[in-house]
């Protein structure tokens, strides 16, 4: 696997692997490895508790594709959407601290923000924010990876309308999530990141996590991220988010999320100290919105439920009987995982240093059903074959689209898209150029007069994005397409 031996990688791999009672199958490794391979995963950081034992802390594979360095225990991945559930915890600290509620309206915390519908605006509540339920245009949350500036995207909000009623849909939002993370900062007087630090980070010995984008630039021990096309690996830049605060600005290694996993399973105590109220934990693991499974997961989809929801910063939905509390973290490059059970304090914690490789849910159920004692369950094989319906069957080839032969100049211009940030392109130095918030894409014409959109900072990865062109009836550029968003030519 990318250039090392499964045998050796077998032989090298570095772990922290406790032989408790709970101890995981002999086997365990080599199937792992195994899996790895077959779902093209590089590297993977994997972390086990149980009983508030810490059974597994591993690195498997290589951090780098160019480099072939081991993971390790603690080699530092993103975490993506894990994040979420320590903004949570951070509230829930402050509610015991008398200064919060979960109901508190984020308009008293924060009383200039504004929103277009005054309704929302006066009663969206951090618990509303942790359940993703607001209702507001995607667009909000797009805005915010167009600006890479969360308060950029919250003064845009005023011009978001709303695309559902108030609570009644869960639709999933960063940027009205972070804004609990704007509140800890209000109550405190601290940034979200230090009260992190201080309040989780250093009373659990989470020393190798991260929250900001200086100190993961300069971690010695990183894992890089990559992407798979075509059959292919590429590795790509790393995701600095700390842009996305209490959305996703984690970044942390195995060692230190078994501790974390620990800390949750003992409802909120940690070496004998309560540091939070059991309640909170158990109200953040709550269901507060109903979901349909098929609509989030395909791997959610692959069994049958008794219930599927959101918490507080958490999933929340039944298996085999039992009560899971789980979250998925995804950003360019990286996957993570986080599983509980809580009834049994079972704890699951999978990194992976490439982009959307559902291995993470296939490992995580594999780790369940061995504590569990369930037997016949192949995940991996099963979830496979839902990730890669191509493996099943020939493609049948797609409809050829015709482009308009549309002139560079043609192109170049402002088109506008209510609610967000004008697409501005361009002629830079004799390349064409798409420019939209602080992003930035260049634009390469083809033999078929498409215009194929390549990444500046990955310019060696393959790219099959076009960019939609729309002309009126006078062949004059009208309208352009981006991402599935319509900019419309300001005149």
């Amino acid at each position: 696997m990318r250039n090392l031996s499964l045998t050796l990688l077998i032989a090298i791999v570095s772990t922290f692997y406790v032989n408790a009672d709970n101890a995981l199958p002999d086997d365990f490794d080599t199937t792992v490895l195994a899996e790895m391979e077959k779902w093209h995963a590089p590297g993977l950081g994997l972390a086990v508790v149980k009983d508030g034992k810490t059974l597994l802390a591993k690195g498997y594979g290589i951090k780098s594709i160019k480099t072939n360095e081991l993971v390790n225990a603690d080699t530092v991945f993103q975490a993506g959407s894990t994040t979420k559930a320590f903004a949570s915890m951070a509230v829930a600290m402050l509610i015991d601290d008398g200064v919060l509620s979960w109901d508190d309206p984020i308009i008293k915390h924060i009383p200039e923000f504004q929103m277009k519908d005054k309704y929302v605006q006066n009663n969206l509540t951090l618990r509303d924010a942790f359940s993703h339920n607001s209702g507001v245009s995607f667009l909000s949350n797009v805005n915010m990876f167009l600006s890479k500036n969360l308060d950029s995207a919250w003064g845009m909000m005023s011009a978001n309308n709303q695309q559902a009623s108030f609570r009644r849909v869960w639709d999933y939002n960063n940027t009205i999530f972070a804004l609990s993370g704007r509140v800890v900062e209000r109550v405190t007087g601290k940034p979200f990141h230090q009260f992190v630090r201080e309040r989780i980070f250093r009373p659990l010995g989470m020393n190798n996590s991260l929250l900001l984008d200086a100190e993961v630039a300069t971690a010695k021990n990183r894992a890089e991220a990559h992407q798979r096309i075509n059959g292919q690996d590429y590795q790509i830049i790393y995701p600095y988010i700390e842009y996305s605060q209490a959305a996703g600005m984690l970044n942390s290694t195995p060692n230190d999320m078994a501790k974390w996993m620990t800390f949750l399973t003992a409802g909120g105590v940690w070496e004998g100290e309560r540091l939070v109220s059991e309640a909170h934990v158990r109200e953040m693991m709550s269901p507060q919105m109903l979901l349909k499974p098929e609509s989030i997961y395909p791997a959610a989809a692959s069994y049958t439920h008794d219930y599927y929801a959101y918490g507080l910063a958490w999933f929340v939905h039944d298996y085999a009987g039992e009560k899971v509390a789980m979250h998925t973290g995804s950003i360019n490059g990286m996957s993570a995982i986080l599983g509980l059970i809580p009834d049994h304090n079972i704890g699951v914690y999978v990194f992976i240093n490439s982009d959307h490789i559902e291995y993470r849910h296939a490992l995580m159920y594999k780790v369940f059903d061995l504590f569990l004692g369930n037997e016949g369950n192949d995940w991996s094989s099963t979830l496979y074959d839902v990730y890669h319906p191509e493996a099943q069957s020939a493609p049948t080839g797609g409809k050829v689209t015709e482009h308009p032969d549309v002139s560079i100049d043609a192109l170049k211009g402002t088109y506008d898209l209510k609610g967000s940030y004008p697409l501005i392109i361009r002629d830079n130095g004799g390349k064409l150029v798409a420019h939209l918030g602080v992003t930035r894409t260049d634009l390469v014409r083809q033999a078929d007069n498409s215009y194929l959109l390549v990444d500046p900072e990955n310019p060696d990865l393959p790219s099959n994005n076009n960019l939609g062109i729309i002309v009126n009836d006078e062949g004059r550029v009208s309208a352009l397409t981006l991402s599935g968003l319509t900019f419309t030519r300001r005149n």
